[in-house]
């Protein structure tokens, strides 16, 4: 079984190199192969995509579900896992996530629980928020490392080329497949995002914007809330 990290990428030269040293170091010769799509960064992100990882793609213009797709289509592993540039996977993840999928019967999808990498208290309670959503909900943050059978993504249709809350339209379809399944491992997500437009802001804005989605409000409109 071949997995393929799947990594969106915009303007993320300071923060990816360590990020595909990061996965490389819990990775395995030939098993694990490291796509990056690039979405025009005016850095240089995709140099140092090019220095790393086993693929790096150069696309025309920026929007994370159109660049995870096309890193999509673009890999050749079995499993197909998302992964942001800020977030770090869990110590043991790959062994996790092959035990995951070769399990019978198999998921529909799989992600970890959500971890960010500051110690304050305020994000202890975003976990559990975020693992109460997750449960509530059955679809996790794109930060938690979502990962999907190639097969699957495939015939799925994959993500569709939406600005925001791309998760939950692909999930939506997997379901069909089989539950989500949670692994035990903790991402560390970076609070970089939180600290800059403001912790409680950001928080509230977030949920804002989960419940507008499932009150309908079009994607389009909730990217101009989340800017």
């Amino acid at each position: 079984m071949k997995l393929s990290v799947i990594m969106p990428t915009l303007d993320e030269e300071e923060a990816l190199a360590a990020a595909l040293a990061h996965v490389r170091a819990g990775a395995r010769p030939r098993l694990v192969e490291l796509v990056v799509a690039d979405g025009g960064s005016k850095d240089g992100t995709l140099a140092a995509a090019r220095a790393s990882a086993d693929l790096a793609l150069a696309l025309e213009r920026p929007g994370r579900a159109y660049q995870m797709h096309c890193g999509a289509l673009a890999a050749t592993g079995d499993i197909l896992l998302f992964l942001h540039a800020d977030t770090r996977l869990p110590e043991g993840w790959l062994d996790m996530l092959l035990a995951a999928w070769r399990s019978r019967p198999r998921p529909g999808s799989t992600a970890f629980q959500l971890g960010f990498d500051h110690p304050a208290a305020f994000y202890r309670v975003i976990e559990r928020i975020a693992a109460w959503r997750s449960r509530l909900t059955g679809v996790p943050f794109g930060d938690q490392g979502i990962a999907v059978a190639r097969e699957a993504y495939l015939a799925s249709g994959g993500f569709p080329d939406v600005p925001i809350m791309e998760e939950y339209y692909l999930l939506r379809k997997l379901r069909r497949i089989g539950p989500i399944r949670i692994l035990p491992g903790r991402v560390r997500t970076s609070v970089r995002r939180y600290e800059r437009g403001g912790r409680v802001r950001r928080s509230l804005r977030n949920v804002l914007i989960t419940g507008l989605f499932h009150l309908g409000m079009r994607p389009r409109a909730l990217a101009r809330l989340y800017r």
